[in-house]
């Protein structure tokens, strides 16, 4: 039977009420990472999708509702995330996200490898911009649980540094 998981974001009890408001626009990503399945690197080279573990959302959709949930946690930002058929919603900043590698590895590390950028609401000309490239070690291969757990970690520390970014 197939285990689903979402990645998690900092979850707060209340919408943050802050100034100023950004959408998180659709992930860009290999297609090697835009199946279903959680992914491993064994190797270096060999990608491994796990045969019953599975993202619960399409991955661009989670990763983009997850950064947006990290950034609204600081009291200054209204962040959301895309949402495919839905008008965007009124707002001052767009964050664009090109994802790269996301995945855990047969050493037992885990890796975010992306670039960002924020635009103004009113265009695409990149204001900031930064590559990331966050490691984790410590995860047990096929423990899919730790992998979704370290995996949000990543993500908040890369939702962080967009946040310190936004004017």
């Amino acid at each position: 039977m197939p285990n689903f998981f979402l990645l998690t974001g900092f979850r707060s009890r209340t919408q943050s009420s802050g100034g100023t408001t950004v959408l998180v626009r659709r992930v860009e990503m290999p297609t090697y990472l835009a199946r279903g399945n959680l992914v491993t690197i064994k190797g270096g080279m060999e990608v491994q999708y796990a045969p019953t573990n599975r993202w619960a959302e399409p991955l661009d959709q989670g990763l983009a509702r997850a950064v947006a949930e990290d950034l609204s946690r600081n009291s200054r930002i209204r962040a959301y995330g895309f949402l495919p058929g839905a008008s965007p919603v009124d707002h001052s900043y767009d964050v664009w996200i090109r994802l790269e590698r996301f995945e855990g590895n047969d050493n037992g590390e885990v890796v975010l490898s992306a670039r960002w950028s924020i635009s103004r609401g009113n265009s695409s000309e990149p204001i900031k911009s930064r590559k990331v490239d966050l490691r984790q070690s410590g995860w047990k291969p096929g423990d899919y649980t730790g992998l979704v757990r370290l995996l949000s970690e990543e993500v908040m520390k890369m939702s962080l540094q967009i946040a310190q970014a936004i004017p």
